[in-house]
């Protein structure tokens, strides 16, 4: 992907000398780029921080006409919006109700990633995917004259992605439709070459190294038990362990089967698993000594308070427990006793290991997560102390430095990180409909373009 970056940045500066974009579009890139070595000044995170005003002066400026349809589509979420923008316009989850009022759940909608789950016929799933896209295009904007972006993932198969371009450029008829790898968006925000880029999203986690522009695809890893998904195995878990239902009277007593079922209609584990805090270190230590303890458990100084969520006339009881120790599951490989995937550090560490030697000390300061998992206050603080802990512990001493690529003014950036990468992109309009795929095109037997089509022609 290094010809893919230093084709955007050249061509940026192209326009900027022909007077295509505004006059100030290079010196709102270069303080972009200086903004992206400095630290915000929070030290207890190392934090690498940018302007959301440098970035979002730097997007309108290289808009210059119609703007395209950006959407990217999770496993858990999808983002939707135009390009030119700073924030998406929709984020809604990735499932539908039909018109025999019948959930569609994102499984079912993305079910082709995965051939070996997909039980029904290819043209069933087409039709699924075509009434959820056409559904949010339409929600936000008529999208059948104008250019569309698809933010996908860096192991989207390829059933999917034919898929997911009939719908678009032959069923819904946009005017021509691109795919872009989610990993390389991440980076464009920041205007970065190197980076560590870690996707903790609802299905999987996957980290890959990107050096000088080339994404090192041999040295990724993945793991399944560092995910959303297991984040509300663990949150249940400690519900159904410690959890409890108080009545009207005040009285309280531990959960029992019939409660889940209030429990499971109004998604409260869901929501208790967008309500955490990663602790530091010691305090993780003295959780684990509160549980081991048997019988009556000690005092224990808590930092989130025990809340009552109202169902049915009686109170959900969630304790400062599952608050504070559900993200012990990305470093406590004991709690996915069912899995032989390392703790969230060890697969960092993995990872630059497996780099050439002058590379790794690039990476650790150079971090860059993405995903809504990685919103979780605190995430950020712990990663570093366990990164460095393990580097101690090993001597290996290549994460001296840990730092953290972050938007300083934009809450929840990590969410919708690669979809603003996008969205930067897709405001240079002319260049990208030049390399994106249109109708007559696909009619032809044209396919769109894959991220790695780059690296082939290379060689």
């Amino acid at each position: 992907m290094s010809q893919e970056l230093h084709w955007l940045r050249s061509k940026v500066m192209t326009l900027v000398k022909e007077g295509k974009l505004a006059s100030n579009t290079q010196a709102v890139l270069e303080s972009l780029k200086a903004a992206r070595r400095s630290s915000s000044g929070v030290s207890t995170s190392s934090i690498l921080s940018v302007s959301s005003t440098a970035l979002s002066q730097a997007i309108s400026s290289i808009d210059n006409g119609k703007s395209a349809v950006i959407v990217e589509v999770g496993s858990k979420l999808t983002k939707v919006g135009c390009a030119g923008e700073l924030n998406p316009r929709l984020i809604i989850r990735t499932e539908y109700t039909d018109d025999n009022g019948n959930l569609v759940t994102a499984d079912e909608i993305l079910a082709l990633n995965d051939r070996k789950t997909a039980s029904k016929s290819i043209e069933y799933y087409t039709d699924l995917l075509h009434k959820f896209l056409k559904m949010i295009f339409l929600r936000v904007l008529a999208p059948t004259d104008r250019p569309v972006i698809v933010v996908e993932s860096m192991f989207m198969s390829e059933d999917l992605r034919k898929t997911m371009t009939k719908v678009i450029v032959e069923r819904i008829r946009c005017k021509s439709l691109m795919f872009m790898p989610s990993h390389v968006c991440a980076t464009f925000p920041f205007n970065t070459q190197n980076a560590l880029v870690v996707d903790i999203g609802y299905s999987e986690c996957v980290a890959v190294p990107i050096i000088e522009g080339v994404t090192m695809l041999n040295e990724f890893e993945s793991a399944r038990s560092v995910c959303g998904r297991q984040l509300e195995r663990r949150v249940r878990e400690l519900m159904e362990k410690y959890g409890q239902l108080e009545e009207l009277g005040g009285e309280r007593r531990a959960l029992e089967e019939a409660d889940w079922e209030d429990i499971n209609n109004i998604r409260l584990i869901e929501t208790l698993s967008v309500s955490l805090i990663c602790l530091d270190r010691e305090r993780s230590e003295k959780w684990k000594e509160w549980e081991a303890a048997e019988g009556e458990k000690p005092s224990m100084e808590v930092l989130c308070e025990e809340n009552l969520v109202p169902v049915g006339g009686k109170s959900i009881v969630v304790p400062p427990v599952v608050f504070e120790t559900s993200v012990e599951i990305f470093f406590d490989e004991s709690l996915n006793p069912d899995s032989f995937d390392s703790s969230l550090p060890k697969i960092l560490h993995r990872l630059v290991s497996k780099c050439s030697i002058d590379l790794r000390r690039k990476l650790f300061p150079n971090i860059l997560l993405a995903g809504g998992v990685s919103t979780i206050p605190g995430l950020m603080k712990r990663l570093e102390q366990e990164i460095q802990y393990i580097d101690e512990k090993n001597e290996t001493k290549f994460a001296e430095v840990v730092k953290f690529y972050q938007f300083s003014e934009i809450k929840n950036s990590p969410l919708f990180v690669s979809w603003v990468g996008a969205s930067l992109l897709g405001s240079l309009r002319e260049t990208i409909e030049r390399r994106s795929l249109t109708l007559d095109e696909w009619k032809t037997g044209k396919l769109a373009a894959d991220w790695t089509d780059m690296i082939v022609k290379a060689r």
